[in-house]
């Protein structure tokens, strides 16, 4: 009797028990992903796909560049767990080491089921955190995908290894932002295969990520890739979403002072830095604030010079605005709280 009551058991256990076999697969342009079920907030299933490669891992010769295509891969790519995030020191904890990879560009998409053809809308999130800490994994799925679309979230570059710039063609700079980029390219040849409408993708974010979509909004290089922004707490035209003229080469040099490497030619300075460890370049983090505040943000976007190839920022947000007004829905305001980061950083010192 006790035999039969153990089997009933297990029985009714391995009933609701998935396979390996079950788990969602969707094939993409570089190859086929291994998926895995979720559950929203309200207890609807859903479908995950983690730690997805949307470039080429950005390293060597790579740092300090634009992102490249991502490269194939042959059998079923398993895409069931978060990637690292990009090196970075935390500016929302007192993190004492630096954490995460150079090899980080990749990204998440949450589907309520894999359905080729599904055309629901998409929403691409990128992230907060001053252009200096943050990933696509800090921010989940469950709220959203008890609604009917294709959620996105993406890791980028950060600090000076996405915001370095020298000012001219050696380092141009908003490799970060780039990034951003080379993910929404991705998600248009793409997020069709998730059950997404690759004509119907709304940007959001906040704080950085919220400046991220106002500046994708003014690029060229973003241009036919998404077809609402929605910005919250950060737009381009904030004081600390962009480096003033000739800031930006400053720091590149002191930068280079604190990693005994050159500060010119500016050639030099960069091939010098691209020999240094990830982690030791953002551990210089300190050295460029004074008592631990300000500034926040040492490396952030800049004015691109022109007649370089892959220019994501031509001119001033201001004078973009200016020169063509926005030609797409656009969302915008603020979170009541979010300077209480700063403040909350400068009581410590009190």
């Amino acid at each position: 009797m006790q035999m039969a009551c153990v089997f009933v058991v297990l029985a009714a256990l391995s009933g609701g028990v998935r396979s390996y076999d079950d788990l969602p697969q969707v094939t993409v342009v570089q190859g086929a992903l291994r998926g895995l079920y979720l559950t929203s907030r309200k207890g609807r299933q859903f479908v995950g796909f983690q730690g997805v490669p949307y470039a080429k891992p950005p390293l060597g010769e790579m740092r300090f560049k634009s992102p490249e295509p991502p490269e194939s891969w042959v059998g079923v790519r398993e895409a069931t767990q978060y990637a690292p995030i990009c090196t970075q020191r935390s500016i929302f904890a007192k993190q004492v080491e630096v954490a995460g990879s150079e090899d980080c560009l990749y990204l998440n998409v949450f589907t309520p089921q894999v359905d080729p053809g599904g055309m629901l809308d998409v929403m691409v999130w990128f992230h907060g955190g001053g252009f200096v800490s943050g990933a696509g994994s800090f921010y989940g799925p469950e709220h959203l995908l008890d609604e009917d679309i294709v959620l996105v979230t993406v890791n980028y570059r950060l600090g000076p290894i996405g915001f370095l710039s020298t000012g001219d063609a050696a380092a141009p700079g908003n490799f970060g932002l780039k990034d951003q980029v080379a993910a929404l390219r991705w998600v248009h040849d793409n997020i069709e295969m998730f059950g997404g409408n690759p004509d119907s993708v709304t940007l959001f974010g906040e704080s950085a990520g919220g400046s991220s979509v106002h500046y994708h909004m003014l690029s060229p290089l973003s241009r036919g890739l998404f077809h609402r922004g929605i910005s919250q707490s950060g737009t381009a035209l904030c004081t600390w979403a962009l480096a003033a003229n000739g800031s930006s080469s400053y720091q590149a040099k002191k930068l280079a002072k604190l990693l005994d490497c050159p500060t010119s030619p500016t050639a030099d300075l960069v091939d010098c830095l691209r020999t240094k460890d990830a982690r030791d370049i953002i551990a210089t983090d300190k050295q460029f604030m004074e008592w631990d505040v300000d500034p926040l943000i040492p490396f952030k976007p800049v004015v691109e010079p022109i007649g370089l190839q892959d220019v994501f920022l031509p001119a001033e947000p201001l004078h973009l605005l200016q020169e063509s007004p926005l030609s797409i829905p656009w969302l915008t305001g603020i979170n009541s709280g979010d300077g209480a980061l700063k403040a909350a950083r400068s009581y410590t010192l009190i």
